[in-house]
C-alpha cells in the first residue's frame, strides 16, 4: 500500500440508520480505503452536522493527522418526525419546520463543503456525494405540496452545482454530486410509502455506490439517480 493510499479516507456521515448505515458496512467491507470513518450523533466522535463547530473540529482532526478525503458521503436527511409533516398545501407551512428542514437538507451541506471540500484528495477522483432527492427538481415537480422538503432539497442541488463550479479551479480531480436513492424503506418514507414496492437499504446502499465507482469528472455538479441517470434541475 503506498503512501497516499495510506492516507486517504471516506467519511459517511449519518451512519447509524437506513441508507447510510448500508453504505457505510459496504465501505467498510470493501476495504478499498486506509479508514472509513462513521459520524453521527449518536456515537464518538459526536458530530452535528447543523453545528459549524463540530465540523471545524473534525476537519482540525483531519488535517493533524495529514489525512485526505477520497470519499465523502452524507447520509443525513429530514422529512418530518413527531411534530411536523410535509406540507400539502401552503397554508400548513410553518416556520419551525421549514428552518429544521433547510438547516439539516440544505445548511449542513454547506458546512461540510466549506470545511471538508479543502481537504479531499487532489491527486486522483475524490467524491462529496450528498443524498438528495426527485422532488427538489423544480422541473420534474408534477403534483406540489412538501413545499419546505422541496425547497430545501432544491437548495441543496443548488450548492452541489455551485461548489463544482468553483472547486474546476481548486481540486480538478473532486466531483461533487447530489443522489437522489429511489424509494428505498427507512423511517423517512415509511409513513409515505402506500403500496409502493420499497428497495432495502442494501439494495439502495449498493446501486448508490455502484453510481459512485462509475463518476466522472463530467458528473460534477449533476443530481443523479441510483440508475446513473441525470435529474434535470
Amino acid at each position: 500500500m503506498n503512501e497516499e493510499k495510506k492516507k486517504s479516507i471516506a467519511l459517511v456521515f449519518g451512519n447509524t440508520g437506513g441508507i447510510g448505515r448500508s453504505i457505510f458496512e459496504s465501505l467498510v467491507s470493501s476495504k478499498k480505503y486506509c479508514k472509513v470513518f462513521g459520524l453521527n450523533r449518536s456515537y464518538t466522535p459526536y458530530i452535528d452536522v447543523t453545528n459549524e463547530d463540530n465540523i471545524k473540529e473534525l476537519a482540525s482532526n483531519l488535517i493533524e493527522k495529514d489525512l485526505s478525503i477520497e470519499l465523502l458521503f452524507n447520509a443525513t436527511g429530514y422529512l418530518h418526525d413527531n411534530s411536523f409533516s410535509p406540507e400539502k398545501k401552503i397554508q400548513d407551512i410553518n416556520l419551525h419546520y421549514m428552518r429544521k428542514s433547510f438547516e439539516i437538507n440544505t445548511y449542513a451541506n454547506a458546512l461540510l463543503i466549506k470545511h471538508l471540500a479543502p481537504l479531499m484528495k487532489k491527486e486522483s477522483k475524490s467524491i462529496f456525494a450528498s443524498l438528495s432527492a426527485r422532488v427538489g427538481s423544480i422541473s420534474d415537480n408534477f403534483l406540489g405540496g412538501w413545499y419546505s422538503y422541496r425547497a430545501s432539497k432544491a437548495a441543496l442541488n443548488q450548492i452541489i452545482k455551485t461548489a463544482s463550479i468553483e472547486f474546476k479551479i481548486k481540486n480538478k480531480n473532486l466531483i461533487f454530486v447530489a443522489i437522489h436513492p429511489g424509494t428505498v424503506y427507512t423511517k423517512l418514507s415509511k409513513p409515505f410509502a402506500g403500496n409502493k414496492t420499497l428497495m432495502s437499504c442494501d439494495e439502495a446502499a449498493k446501486k448508490i455506490l455502484s453510481v459512485i465507482n462509475n463518476l466522472t469528472i463530467e458528473d460534477s455538479g449533476y443530481l443523479i439517480d441510483y440508475k446513473n441517470q441525470k435529474i434535470q434541475f
